[in-house]
This record gives C-alpha cells, structure tokens and sequence, in this order.
C-alpha cells in the first residue's frame, strides 16, 4: 500500500507530461494557444540567459520580502499574543490588510516607492504579513493555563515565559505561516514587476504576452512555480529539523 501511494503522484506527473506534450499535436492546438511541452523547454534552452537573468531578479525580491513581511508578522503576533489591548486595536488592521487586493496597492506602492527593488520588496512583504502574524498570534495561545501556573510558581515572569514555553510551542503555527509566506513572497514580486520593472519573472511574462510568444510565457510560468515549491519545501525541511532538535531536547 505505501509503494503504490509513492507511486502513484509520480506515475500521474509522467503522463500530465505525456498528454501535455502530445494532445497539442493530435489536436492540431496552435502553438500561440497552447504550446507542446518540448516547445516551452526549447524556448528555455533559446533564453537561458534572460530567463536565469530575470529567476535571480525575482528571487531575490521574493527572499527579501519574505525576510521584512515574515519579520513585521512574527513582531506583531508576538505583541498581540502578550497585550490583549494591543490586540483589539491592531486586529482589525490585521484582518483588513488580508482584504486588501495586492493589484489594487502595487500602483500606488510603485508611485510611492519607484520602480527599484524596493517597491517590489514592499509588496512581497505586504503579502507575507497576515499569514505569519495570524498564525504566530494563535499558535502563542494555544496551550493549557497549567503550564503558565507552573512557570510563574518557578519564578518565571511573562518574558521568560514568552520565550521558554510559548514560542516553543507556537512552532508548528509559526512554519504553517512561513510555509505560505514562501509562495506568497513570488507573488508578490511577480505581480509587482507586472506594475512597473525592467527585469523580472513577471517583466519577462508581459513581455512573452505582448509578443504572443506563449511557449516562452509557459516558461516563466513553470519556473515561477518551481522557485515558489522549492521556498515552501525548504521551510518544510527546516521545520522537521527544527521539530526534530525540539523532540530530542525534551528526550
């Protein structure tokens, strides 16, 4: 039974991959509506360079506004966790920024801040706030009121409580926001170099779009979501090794 689950999510790839490359052909699909796969790979190897140029673009971007949303997130959740007055001002700020359309601010964020690195980092940052303060505030009041009767009995005070106990508990909330903040913060700089940039993934988009270049498009797309999966994967590996280090310590 293990084999076949293993098996199966491999064996399904290989034929999206198989159909993908060979439906367009029996189908007679133009290659501007929906291009063979071989097509958007050749289309790669024809680009490399201003694919690799525009992937490093967008990266960095991504790991910056990853970096400064998941920072403010974890900093806000943390002071709502610990003030209730905090929390029932900002709250309702909080809430309404996840309401907020990213396409309907990244205008005024690139007046605001040019068309540089820095609107786009504001804008990948914008996106990755909610998730990690959301989680980080509820995952530091998840826990039983007789685990903070038997720190304060030791002597604790609420700083060392913060630290000793909550935040160590709150770990798994805490990944489950960073996890989304990976794929959020390439949002975030893609749609933001949709606004206004000279290189980018979503610079490179547009550009294959107007050009009706569509295997070249499928090719930012595809590696736009590779660098989304491989951010969210790596948050994945430092959470079990944080859990792992976590479970041997109590050992």
């Amino acid at each position: 039974m293990k084999t076949i689950k293993n098996i199966l999510p491999i064996s399904f790839f290989f034929t999206l991959l198989i159909l993908w490359e060979f439906v367009p052909f029996l189908f007679s699909i133009p290659n501007y509506v929906f291009p063979r796969l071989s097509d958007i790979f050749h289309a790669i190897i024809k680009s490399k360079s201003a694919f690799l140029a525009n992937s490093i673009t967008t990266f960095h971007e991504a790991i910056l506004g990853f970096i400064l949303g998941s920072s403010v997130g974890f900093i806000t959740g943390v002071l709502m966790a610990q003030s209730k007055l905090f929390a029932k001002t900002i709250l309702p700020y909080v809430v309404a920024s996840n309401a907020i359309p990213i396409v309907a601010i990244a205008p005024l964020v690139i007046i605001w801040f040019g068309h540089d690195i820095a609107s786009k980092v504001i804008l990948a940052a914008f996106l990755c706030f909610f998730p990690l303060a959301i989680n980080t505030f509820k995952g530091l009041n998840e826990y039983s009121a007789i685990y903070k009767e038997l720190f304060y009995t030791y002597g604790a005070n609420n700083f060392e409580f913060l630290i000793k106990f909550k935040i160590r508990n709150a770990v798994p909330f805490i990944f489950s926001g960073l996890k989304l903040n990976a794929t959020y913060s390439v949002i975030g700089a893609i749609v933001a170099e949709f606004i206004g940039a000279t290189s980018g993934l979503g610079f490179g988009m547009l550009q294959a779009s107007y050009n009706l270049n569509t295997p070249r498009l499928f090719g930012y797309i595809f590696i736009a979501c590779s660098m989304g999966l491989g951010m969210y994967y790596l948050m994945v590996l430092i959470e079990k090794l944080t859990l792992k280090n976590k479970k041997h310590e109590q050992d």
